[in-house]
């Protein structure tokens, strides 16, 4: 698997689930928060200063995800309902190889955009179609870490093979 991440140049990652803890919090008036680590903000600052670059794709239409991208300083679109066909239109447009990108998920509508990248990573609470197919299955749940040991993996690979 070293291998394979020291060569990524794109980690593509779910918004719910993964950079969250999965869960939403409503207040009275409707206004809905999330949970997400800080770890997993400085994993990803890394790893943009390592040059890879950090895209949410999220099937969410609530702004949350891109309030939330925007303080990351990371690309997001979200209101995505087909993951795979945007994945395809992305890296044929940046000329990424498929076998060059990390998709991180954790429920069945990243099923078919985890076939597209070739490192499929699955958070360590994703559901076990998704966790099937993933080349790797973090120790850390979604929203604790997940996406922080990702980037730890990432970036030792990098190291490991610039050396």
């Amino acid at each position: 698997m070293i291998d394979i991440l020291s060569q990524i140049n794109v980690l593509f990652l779910d918004f719910d689930g993964v950079l969250t803890d999965g869960y939403v919090y409503v207040d009275e008036d409707g206004k809905e928060t999330v949970r997400c680590s800080r770890r997993d903000s400085l994993g990803l600052g890394m790893l943009k200063a390592a040059g890879v670059s950090v895209v949410v794709v999220s099937k969410e239409r609530n702004p949350v995800v891109a309030e939330r991208c925007k303080k990351l300083m990371i690309k997001c679109f979200y209101g995505i309902d087909n993951k795979a066909a945007f994945l395809r239109g992305y890296l044929e447009r940046w000329r990424v190889l498929p076998e060059n990108a990390v998709y991180m998920g954790d429920d069945i509508n990243d099923l078919e955009a985890m076939k597209v990248v070739g490192a499929p990573i699955a958070v360590n609470n994703a559901v076990d179609e998704i966790k099937k197919i993933a080349l790797y299955v973090t120790k850390k749940n979604g929203g604790e870490g997940a996406v922080r040991e990702v980037c730890d993996l990432i970036l030792k690979a990098k190291e490991r093979s610039s050396k």
